[in-house]
């Protein structure tokens, strides 16, 4: 029945993750130093956050994600939760957006200013 069953259910909550995919990623490409594309699939964005992490003297995405929560209480996970980094291929982390639109907003929002407040002076 779920698989030959009435999907509009189904069509609803892949609806909803589109929404919230396209708000976080418009977010993230907002915030300093962070790039991010727009995922094909799954529930989370792999934002490019190498330039964000000079601006904070993070020496890499781990540090970042630790800072991040310490200082700024938001949860995210590094790239090297899943697996090793490929050489040059920068500092990424892994942000759900299975959340509310308010809790990704407020989240990335947490993430943005924790950027800003903690930006280092290059001289």
């Amino acid at each position: 029945e779920a698989i030959n069953g009435p999907q509009d259910d189904a069509q609803k909550m892949r609806d909803s993750f589109l929404v919230r995919r396209d708000l976080i990623v418009g977010l993230l490409n907002e915030a300093p130093g962070v790039s991010c594309k727009t995922p094909g699939g799954a529930f989370y964005a792999w934002p490019n956050v190498t330039e964000a992490c000079r601006m904070v003297g993070a020496a890499d995405s781990e540090e970042f994600r630790k800072r991040l929560l310490n200082e700024a209480g938001v949860a995210v996970l590094a790239d090297i939760h899943f697996g090793a980094r490929v050489p040059g291929e920068g500092q990424h982390i892994r942000f759900s957006y299975a959340a509310s639109k308010t809790a990704i907003e407020q989240g990335v929002a947490r993430m943005a200013e924790f950027i800003r407040r903690n930006r280092r002076r290059v001289a």
